[in-house]
């Protein structure tokens, strides 16, 4: 099968997502039985093309650094031609900023399967003032998509009402077998693990919550992970609230570095104010690490029942309250981790790739019935 994969962000893009990841992984598990084109947008320092694992990826349109959304829009006006100059029997479309559809049937006779990942309509709208959400919900109306891989069950109940003649599969993220790992919780550190967006990640929240813990007495040592734009607010205001002794940003970390600050940690916390899935959640879990999170749609349907804590979502006293109880409970942490690495065992990618192919198979071959 000739697969078109059209992705804007990317994994060699410093300020990048999960998103990209989910990409790799699927594609470089199926790329010995499939011909693979990912197009991404560029990102300053990027070639134009390369290979990775069997997979070609191209970077499509151009972009300045001072004007963010011009990376995306060229991108997206890039993408007609490079989808219809690229032989293929299938377009595989990941939602994309700023308005979700890529408007991929458009570009193609041949049938399309869009990812729900990206949903973020909220971040983009206060930082542009545009209705992108508005424009989204009015996309299907002029367009043919019909076939969607969601995450999480709320996201395909959304698509269902939506595009109610959709077809629909839930298929979440995944996680490589390097990163199990059910080793003894002795961590000295809680962790946050996770891009520098302050208002998407709650990273504001999270420092609300550690000057409470040092205003009651509690000095927990805090890693805060991961790079973006908001690592020179982070700093003026960890400087500001007298966190700097305790509270740490040792940058983005990535493959073993990354697995071995998993595994020194006692638990992650994720106070992220939106999430479609939660990849850094089931990293933790797999490494045997509680999580402590908001009560928020999507990431609630992975930590869920014994595998971590939920708190309700934006309440800074009771994310201290639980912060603290478990940091001075390691028998509950422990316990806690150990459920949380049996719930991660069901999120592998191999099997997640296997789902996947078979969706683009059943899509292919009832395109290929009805012609």
């Amino acid at each position: 099968m000739r697969i078109v994969h059209t992705d804007t962000d990317d994994l060699g893009n410093p300020l990048r997502g999960g998103q990209p990841v989910r990409t790799f992984e699927i594609n470089s598990r199926l790329s010995p039985r499939h011909d693979i084109t990912v197009f991404t947008a560029t990102y300053p320092g990027c070639v134009r093309r390369e290979t990775k694992a069997g997979v070609t990826y191209r970077r499509v349109g151009t972009g300045t650094e001072r004007l963010g959304l011009s990376y995306h829009l060229s991108f997206l006006a890039s993408l007609p031609v490079a989808i219809r100059n690229t032989p293929h029997d299938l377009v595989v479309e990941e939602f994309t900023p700023p308005v979700g559809f890529c408007l991929s049937p458009w570009w193609s006779g041949k049938p399309v399967v869009s990812i729900v990942q990206w949903f973020f309509f909220g971040d983009w709208e206060r930082k542009y003032h545009l209705p992108f959400s508005r424009i989204m919900k009015a996309l299907p109306k002029v367009s043919r998509y019909r076939n969607f891989i969601v995450q999480t069950d709320r996201m395909g109940n959304y698509f269902r009402e939506l595009i109610p003649q959709a077809s629909i599969w839930k298929i979440p993220c995944g996680i490589g077998d390097a990163a199990f790992s059910n080793t003894p919780n002795d961590g000295d550190y809680a962790l946050f693990l996770g891009r520098l967006d302050i208002h998407h990640k709650g990273l504001d929240l999270l420092l609300d919550a550690w000057t409470k813990l040092r205003e009651s007495g509690l000095r927990i040592p805090l890693k805060i992970v991961g790079a973006g734009q908001g690592e020179a607010w982070l700093r003026e205001r960890i400087e500001a609230a007298g966190l700097q002794e305790f509270v740490e940003l040792p940058g983005r970390l990535e493959n073993g570095d990354k697995l071995e600050m998993l595994r020194g940690c006692r638990f992650l916390v994720m106070p992220s104010r939106q999430e479609t899935f939660g990849i850094t959640a089931l990293e933790a879990m797999a490494a045997a690490r509680p999580v402590i999170a908001f009560d928020i749609d999507h990431l609630n349907e992975l930590v869920c029942g014994e595998a971590g804590i939920l708190v309700r979502s934006g309440d800074v006293e009771a994310l201290s309250r639980e912060v603290a109880a478990l940091w001075q409970d390691r028998d509950r942490a422990a316990h806690l981790g150990a459920r949380a690495y049996q719930h991660a065992r069901g999120f592998r990618w191999d099997e997640i790739a296997g789902l996947q192919e078979q969706v683009y198979s059943d899509v292919v071959n009832r395109q290929r019935r009805h012609s």
